[in-house]
């Protein structure tokens, strides 16, 4: 075992390499296996080897989290025994051990993960939306798209896939040859059933409907519901979708979608105090989340934003910034790039904790502001990880006077 670091000499003497995500191709010792033959496969890819379970693959810029756990949910409350594992906070090494031929294993994929996949084969493949980010990692989005699409490369006309009618063009060269049945998802109503596509799960004057070859389900009301959030709809299509394709009923699918609550840290309501809402989303590590937020929360808002840049272009904010948010407060190392970025913005202020940035981003606010934490960022340059944020932002909140 070494810790620390790998010397040369770690992976010239074994008979197979299995990569953590975090490990790009371009490590030493990765590129040391390569040239001397030695197998590499990642941790995913190896543990789904060692299972017959029936393999639900999510994946997508946002929202994997929740439709992965919305997708587990449905599952077992229909009494179709499913694990939910990946990069969702459980190694699927660790699972595969329970998981039977009579089971689902629910798997929340990133692009790390993807990238160096090459048997992997889900029955189920689920794609939910693509825009920028880990550019820092991937270097341009024909290659962020590319990892993610290798989801799809084993999937034949047995299989499924569900995919965001709006990436129709960014998935086609994946799935075009494959012969897999797709379930297109479309939050604006706008897919139309035609025998070249027959199957569709769609949100259409508040309705949530799916249709396979002719057969309308309605799924109820979206503001029925406790999971809140426009940008969720997509999510919410796609757990849908998942219970069609696995003929679970009608009456269970609602039942479960009723009863599902969210998740900490996405849009999460913290408390409301004098007047003021205060909500966590500090799972928006992205630019494509935090425009999510700010659609789904009346204004004004009072944003908190910033934290470790990945590298993305933050200009597309800007006018729903100027629309939406009256107070701008800045935090970790993204802030002064960040100040630039909203130079027209006038009441904006960079702080230095997330205790200061709770109490300036909640006084002096009118009554119905929301304080919202959606950094845009992800948070290393400050904490261990985006729950952490969280949860000192909310330690904050409840702490204030």
């Amino acid at each position: 075992m070494e810790i620390g670091g790998h010397s040369d000499d770690c992976v010239k003497n074994v008979d197979i390499v299995i990569a953590s995500p975090g490990v790009p191709d371009t490590a030493k010792p990765i590129k040391i296996a390569n040239a001397e033959n030695i197998p590499v496969i990642n941790e995913v890819e190896f543990a789904v080897q060692h299972t017959n379970a029936k393999i639900i693959a999510i994946t997508g810029t946002n929202g994997k989290t929740t439709t992965t756990t919305l997708i587990g949910h449905i599952l077992n409350y229909a009494d179709k025994p499913a694990i939910v594992a990946g990069n969702i906070g459980q190694a699927l090494c660790g699972v595969v051990e329970k998981a039977t031929s009579h089971k689902f294993l629910v798997v929340e994929l990133s692009s790390f993960q993807l990238e160096t996949m090459k048997t992997f084969h889900p029955y189920i493949a689920v794609w939910l939306n693509l825009t920028p980010d880990h550019l820092d990692r991937h270097g341009t989005m024909e290659n962020y798209a590319a990892a993610k699409g290798k989801m799809f490369m084993n999937m034949n006309s047995d299989d499924w896939s569900v995919i965001w009618n709006n990436d129709r063009e960014i998935t086609k060269p994946f799935i075009e040859n494959t012969g897999v049945k797709t379930v297109w998802i479309d939050e604006k109503g706008k897919w139309k059933q035609t025998p070249e596509q027959p199957y569709g799960t769609t949100f259409d004057s508040g309705e949530l409907v799916s249709i396979f070859n002719g057969n309308k389900q309605l799924h109820g009301q979206y503001s029925e519901l406790k999971l809140k959030g426009t940008h969720n709809i997509i999510n919410i299509l796609a757990a849908i979708s998942v219970a069609r394709i696995l003929h679970i009923p009608n009456y269970i699918i609602n039942e479960a979608l009723l009863e599902f609550r969210g998740l900490p840290h996405r849009l999460e309501f913290i408390t409301e105090k004098n007047g003021i809402i205060f909500l966590n989303d500090s799972k928006a590590t992205n630019i494509d989340a935090v425009s999510k937020a700010l659609e789904s929360v009346d204004k004004p808002i009072s944003l908190i934003a910033g934290g470790y840049d990945k590298g993305g272009d933050f200009t597309p904010l800007i006018n729903i910034v100027k629309e939406k948010v009256n107070k701008l407060v800045l935090i970790g190392e993204a802030a002064s790039m960040l100040k630039e970025v909203f130079k027209d913005i006038d009441n904006k202020v960079i702080v230095h904790s997330m205790k200061q940035a709770v109490e300036t981003a909640s006084a002096d606010v009118p009554v119905g502001t929301t304080v919202l934490l959606s950094p845009g960022c992800a948070s290393f340059d400050m904490y261990d990880n985006f729950e952490k944020r969280g949860e000192d932002f909310t330690k904050c909140v409840l702490s204030l006077n």
